[in-house]
């Protein structure tokens, strides 16, 4: 579990790293309908049956028809390479995640963010100088690592400790659509009907793949 834990931290701070970037090249749906590859192939490696070729097939529409945007460039390739790999750091989150649950979710996230704010922290300072250490700046990144790393990983700990696998990799399934809407209420990155197509085939994938994956027994409730 300790090995464990050191390989949950350490993709951690990769995984916000590269969605970040990713969010600034590509609309905000479609870089976590990317990224949401990752947690559909360890429901898929979990179960191994012929029914998941049918997801994977699924997905892999889902993810021809993001790029069919109405612009002859397509999606930025960088934007697509940062979002799998975001997308193979949440795969690994989820299987060490899953592992190191059962240690306390308050102690495990905790460490998590230290760690992710070490590896991090460095390159903010490379990227924005002494600017980083302003208080509004300071402010304003407490406030988003609270409502988007804190309190969802805290919450992630306390459901894989207490659901299988599979049903947390359904409830996750529903990310993309979820970005897609957030991006364009608050954004206003509109989606074409084909790629919103495809945010649907990619939803559909992982509920599908997370819910035939073979039933696993949860950990029992961290104290």
């Amino acid at each position: 579990q300790t090995e464990a834990l050191a390989r949950a931290l350490g993709v951690l701070g990769l995984m916000n790293i590269l969605i970040y970037k990713a969010f600034a090249h590509i609309p905000i749906g479609v870089a976590v309908s990317i990224e949401v590859v990752g947690p559909l192939a360890v429901a898929s490696l979990a179960s191994r049956r012929a029914t998941d070729f049918v997801w994977i097939g699924l997905a892999v529409v889902g993810l021809c028809l993001l790029p069919l945007n109405g612009q002859a460039e397509g999606l930025s390739i960088p934007g697509v390479l940062f979002a799998l790999g975001a997308g193979a750091c949440w795969g690994l989150y989820i299987v060490f995640g899953a592992r190191v649950a059962p240690l306390g979710a308050g102690r495990s996230v905790a460490a998590g963010m230290v760690v992710a704010a070490l590896i991090t922290t460095p390159l903010g300072l490379i990227h924005a100088g002494p600017a980083l250490w302003s208080p509004q700046v300071l402010a304003i990144g407490a406030v988003v690592a609270l409502m988007s790393s804190m309190i969802p990983y805290l919450l992630d700990m306390f459901a894989m400790a207490r659901m299988p696998r599979r049903v947390f990799g359904v409830l996750l399934s529903a990310s993309p659509a979820v970005a897609a809407l957030a991006g364009l209420l608050v954004l206003h990155e509109a989606l074409t009907p084909l790629q919103w197509t495809g945010v649907a085939a990619i939803v559909l994938a992982c509920a599908g793949a997370a819910w035939s994956a073979r039933p696993t027994t949860p950990a029992p409730p961290a104290a």
